[in-house]
């Protein structure tokens, strides 16, 4: 009888040396799962720059050289013409204006550049005015400068025109070009101070007697 009572006596004190685990401990042993991260939005790239198509320098340059014709006002140096200029094919120009009261008509040639002036109701053949040949050139050649600034600047215009401006390389003067969007025509261009041309289309009648 001593012996089994030794045992449970033993069997007894083992089981009063275990510790109940509490709700508590189990769940501090386990880490709490991480709370969610917030969302990261990614901005979007910022839109590029698009490049300027519609009214530009170039297309006035492009324009200016084969326009099949308009009407011109033109001041240079104290001289004032007006008139009108057509272009059959590159190389046929005609251009006639009226300058110090009289009217003149400059027809392009393969022997150079024909002048005649209006007498009346005839055109008769004359030695060109003074003005004569750089009126002529004006408006049937697109000048297009070396450039201060490597290229024309856009500098401003509104919701039908661009306005470009550069300087010339080798003489200093400001070019300004007011350009319309809708077909890249020139509606007006300055040069310095001495020179200013405003183009208008269509052209009007220029005889070829």
């Amino acid at each position: 009888m001593r012996r089994p009572l030794a045992v449970f006596i033993l069997l007894a004190a083992a089981c009063s040396n275990e510790q109940p685990v509490t709700e508590s401990a189990a769940s501090s042993s386990t880490p709490p799962p991480a709370a969610p991260s917030p969302a990261t939005l990614t901005p979007a790239p910022a839109a590029a720059p698009q490049p300027q198509t519609s009214g530009t320098y170039q297309q006035a340059m492009d324009w200016l050289r084969s326009a099949k014709g308009f009407h011109f006002e033109l001041v240079e140096s104290g001289v004032r013409a007006e008139g009108d200029m057509v272009r059959p094919t590159v190389g046929a120009e005609r251009v006639r204006f009226r300058a110090d009261g009289t009217e003149w008509l400059a027809l392009a040639k393969p022997t150079g550049i024909v002048w005649h002036r209006k007498n009346g109701a005839q055109w008769e053949k004359a030695a060109a005015p003074i003005y004569g040949d750089r009126i002529y050139q004006r408006v049937t050649l697109a000048f297009d400068p070396q450039k201060k600034e490597a290229e024309a600047q856009l500098a401003g215009g509104d919701a039908a025109t661009n306005l470009y401006r550069f300087t010339n390389a080798n003489t200093g003067e400001q070019h300004e070009l007011w350009i319309a969007k809708r077909d890249g025509h020139i509606e007006r261009m300055k040069i310095g101070e001495a020179v200013e041309i405003r183009f208008g289309t269509p052209a009007g009648d220029v005889p070829n007697p």
